[in-house]
């Protein structure tokens, strides 16, 4: 609800940047904890983790400007605007998991164990960056009646005047749940990915079903659902299939 954080002179503080690098430092700070729980030195988790955030934040900027190309055809420059808002979770993911894939083979780390601890760190640094969409107004939802609407000024990326569904502050809120979910497994695991995957699965469902909701350009349809729809459904179906696989391996 306020893109402008503050300003002072020709210096100004965008809201959503500030939220994404919280939700950044949050998630560094759990998955040093979980890094450490799981016996990794400290020094590879940072390695990783700058790794992992350059690539994401590529993949997730590169995945919006593929949806929303039309946008940029008059203004390029516009492509690097970050700090407006205009990231794609799953380009992200997809850049963040690539180079955790290298990075394990690499330099011979258990690629599962080490899935497990970044889990709980996407799932609350995700919550908070989620905020940071509230405050610009992107990844907003469809004009609603009902008392939950959110009525967003001019200054925002959000239709102006209008109630539309809060999706940025559901996905938040779920998210955090996500996050409480996994810290209770986290001691109850019984083979090395299961968080992870849990993470993927419940994400993935929630995802799907929060794109019906959302009222911002999501990509041509395909078969009546958007892009972002058809991945969550991969992704889904993949870390059921990894996750039947792994435990029977256990078992």
């Amino acid at each position: 609800m306020h893109p402008t954080l503050f300003k002072i002179g020709f210096l100004e503080i965008h809201t959503y940047g500030v939220f994404v690098a919280l939700g950044f430092f949050v998630g560094f700070k759990v998955l040093l904890f979980y890094g450490k729980k799981s016996s990794f030195p400290p020094s590879l988790i940072e390695s990783l983790t700058f790794l992992v955030f350059i690539f994401s934040l590529i993949g997730a900027r590169l995945f919006y400007v593929l949806i929303a190309w039309s946008d940029f055809i008059g203004s390029p420059l516009d492509i690097f605007k970050i700090w407006e808002g205009g990231l794609v979770f799953w380009g992200g993911f997809l850049g963040g998991a690539i180079t955790g894939i290298i990075f394990s083979i690499k330099n011979k780390l258990p690629l599962w164990k080490l899935a497990d601890v970044f889990a709980p760190a996407l799932a609350i640094g995700h919550a908070i960056g989620r905020i940071g969409c509230f405050c610009a107004g992107c990844c907003y939802g469809k004009p609603t009646d009902s008392f939950l609407g959110i009525v967003f000024p001019e200054n925002c990326l959000a239709p102006a005047g209008i109630k539309i569904i809060p999706t940025q502050i559901i996905s938040s809120v779920l998210l955090f749940l996500l996050f409480l979910i996994l810290r209770f497994l986290w001691n109850k695991k019984k083979f090395s990915g299961q968080i992870f995957l849990v993470y993927a699965v419940l994400f993935s469902l929630g995802r799907f079903f929060i794109e019906f909701l959302r009222g911002d350009f999501r990509g041509n349809l395909i078969l009546g659902i958007t892009p972002t729809q058809i991945v969550s459904i991969l992704v889904f179906v993949i870390s059921i299939f990894l996750y039947h696989n792994l435990s029977r391996k256990t078992k």
